[in-house]
């Protein structure tokens, strides 16, 4: 339940924001926003009930989970990756990331299909392919259409576009960051126990990234017989996740349940901008003024006197 329901509001919100926010010429009111989102949830909904009742599964599912996430993930990583790090990203760039990503998966599934276990590529190898392929395209068609830098210091507050504190006239006080931890991102929103989540969820992504690299390489020189492999997945395939899910689900169900107690405490009191929707208007969210105040760093740099 916990996983559908988040799955279907972020996919419902990704179709609205992302698609129908961007194409619509005329921005939506509050009302029709929410609205919106809620029938795209439904959509959705009622989009994987009946791709369930009547697709016929021809892949592992492992294999399957990866292709499918390909649909997706093959182009919008390209563009979100690209869109956070990349000033020469372009809108052109990111539809034509998306639109390679996903056909070439869906081609792959169709594929799929028709051919049966004839077509050459499996799930996993399919997405590889479709990711490939649409970080290749964005790369060049955000190069081909780039007039001009996107300003990322004013879309991310950096520099002299940083906000002022939260108190008037208090400035957070300068910590000692370590270059990991600049690396990770850790700021003073930071508590100590978010710090190990982080980490740890790197530290466990690494891992598996050690394994991924050291298995390909052991089974390329001395390959693996079935009875390797059928030892290894009962350990990290059913044994680990089990073992997980009971710690992650007592630790999540006190931290879910306390955090909603929070979330409506904040939203009593939270002064609601209906301009903040996640729009994006000539480098800057909407809900911000075009040409914002100098920041404290600005005002401190002072200004040369003309001619």
């Amino acid at each position: 339940f916990g996983g559908d329901s988040t799955h279907l509001h972020s996919w419902g919100g990704i179709l609205v924001q992302d698609v129908f926010v961007a194409l619509r010429k005329k921005p939506f009111t509050p009302k029709q926003h929410i609205r919106a989102l809620r029938m795209s949830i439904i959509g959705v909904a009622t989009f994987a009930f009946l791709f369930g009742v009547f697709f016929r599964q021809t892949e592992y599912v492992a294999m399957w989970f990866q292709v499918t996430t390909g649909i997706f993930v093959g182009g919008a990583g390209a563009a979100i990756i690209g869109g956070l790090y990349w000033n020469k990203g372009t809108t052109a760039g990111a539809w034509a990331a998306m639109l390679t990503g996903s056909s070439l998966s869906f081609a792959g599934i169709l594929a799929r299909q028709i051919l049966g276990k004839e077509f050459p590529l499996n799930g996993t190898q399919i997405y590889f392919t479709a990711s490939l392929s649409a970080i290749t395209v964005y790369v060049v068609v955000s190069l081909l259409t780039c007039k001009r830098n996107f300003n990322m210091d004013r879309m991310l507050h950096r520099g002299k576009y940083a906000l002022e504190p939260t108190v008037p006239g208090i400035s957070p006080a300068p910590q000692k960051v370590f270059i990991l931890a600049k690396l990770l991102g850790f700021d003073e929103n930071f508590t100590r126990g978010d710090k190990w989540i982080a980490g740890g969820l790197l530290a466990w992504s690494m891992f598996w990234f050690v394994v991924m690299v050291s298995g390909s390489i052991w089974n390329l020189i001395s390959p693996w017989p079935l009875s390797a492999w059928s030892t290894f997945w009962h350990i990290f395939g059913i044994g680990a996740p089990i073992a997980f899910s009971v710690i992650t689900g007592i630790w999540f169900t006190w931290g879910g349940v306390r955090d909603i107690r929070l979330l409506f405490k904040r939203l009593a009191v939270e002064k609601v901008n209906h301009l903040d929707d996640g729009t994006v208007v000539a480098h800057h969210n909407l809900d911000e003024p075009a040409d914002p105040p100098p920041s404290r760093e600005t005002r401190n740099e002072g200004s040369l006197p003309k001619g």
